[in-house]
């Protein structure tokens, strides 16, 4: 997800009906400049070399979006694809979740999330805990670091504790819910969830966590 506001402009994007590396290209309507939508950055025309904010965003399944936002209603446009469910990731070898560290690219495998759900991640020194849940597709990404102290966290039933305060989280908010750090919210981090293949190819120094 990215914000489209470019120096003080905001921007309408389309499918440009083009591919760059077989993955979609975007087209501002505005400066018919094009973007790659993988890098969120325009590669051609008026405003080549410009970047898009990266927005932290999620991609679950309704079911579980519901149940955390009540209130919600959705935009109903027309569907091009039936193939958009949870049964969409049947293959988890094929997708991963790219994220930047603090000095590159890094990204996790799917498979890797199935099997390991709650990851306390050092990417370059930028220290993120990585949260999945295979029953609603969601992975999320947070700084792990609160002040000048960095956490280390630990699954605790539904929730999630951090072993130097023994604080309990919300781990679907981030936010500490009882204990030393209640009413702390850790800070999102933007991760991306991507074909293998794709993120590879347009990041090619990535570090897969281990």
């Amino acid at each position: 997800m990215y914000a489209r506001k470019v120096k003080d402009q905001k921007l309408t994007f389309v499918v440009s009906g083009q591919l760059w590396n077989r993955s979609l290209v975007m087209m501002d309507q505005e400066t018919r400049s094009l973007w790659s939508h993988i890098l969120g950055e325009c590669v051609k025309g008026e405003l080549e070399g410009t970047e898009l904010k990266s927005l932290p965003s999620d991609m679950l399944t309704w079911d579980a979006w519901k149940k955390e936002h009540p209130d919600s209603t959705v935009l109903n446009m027309p569907r091009t694809s039936k193939n958009f469910t949870k049964e969409f990731y049947k293959d988890p070898e094929r997708f991963v979740v790219g994220f930047m560290g603090q000095y590159g690219p890094h990204h996790v495998a799917f498979s890797k999330l199935q099997k390991s759900p709650l990851l306390n991640v050092d990417a370059r020194g930028l220290p993120l805990l990585i949260l999945s849940e295979s029953k609603s597709t969601s992975v999320r990404l947070f700084v792990r670091r609160v002040g000048k102290r960095e956490l280390t966290f630990e699954p605790a039933g539904e929730q999630l504790r951090d072993t130097q305060t023994k604080s309990l989280w919300d781990r679907r908010s981030g936010t500490a819910v009882e204990g030393e750090l209640k009413g702390t919210s850790l800070e999102p981090h933007v991760g991306i969830v991507s074909f293998a293949h794709a993120w590879k190819t347009f990041h090619s120094e990535s570090r897969p966590v281990e």
